[in-house]
């Protein structure tokens, strides 16, 4: 009985690192918005009007530079600015998407 279920145990592990490693390599970009479900914060639910920086969570198994420079240019462009590349970090991404790629909008 013990040595089934410690393969039991062996095999639900495998299935759950299998898993989260396809979701890893299957999820798309995402615009990070710090405090975006804060309902506590005086823009909540707001559209945005200006905004000097945005910043893509993405994942270097699932997306492309291409990609994620498209997301930051519409991002900006939705107030009239251009996206200027600045870095990259490690500190605001989720787990499936740690990379950010962070971007000055300027102009206007």
């Amino acid at each position: 009985m013990h040595r089934f279920v410690h393969t039991l145990a062996r095999s639900f592990a495998i299935v759950v690192f299998i898993t989260g490693g396809l979701a890893a390599c299957s999820t798309p970009p995402s615009v990070y918005k710090k405090g975006e479900f804060n309902r506590a914060d005086p823009d909540f639910g707001k559209e945005v009007t200006d905004i000097t920086s945005v910043t893509i969570c993405y994942s270097a198994y699932s997306s492309t530079p291409a990609e994620v420079a498209a997301m930051a240019r519409d991002e900006c462009g939705k107030v009239g600015k251009t996206a200027m590349f600045t870095g990259q970090s490690y500190d605001n991404c989720p787990l499936f998407t740690p990379v950010s790629a962070n971007y000055q909008c300027v102009g206007q």
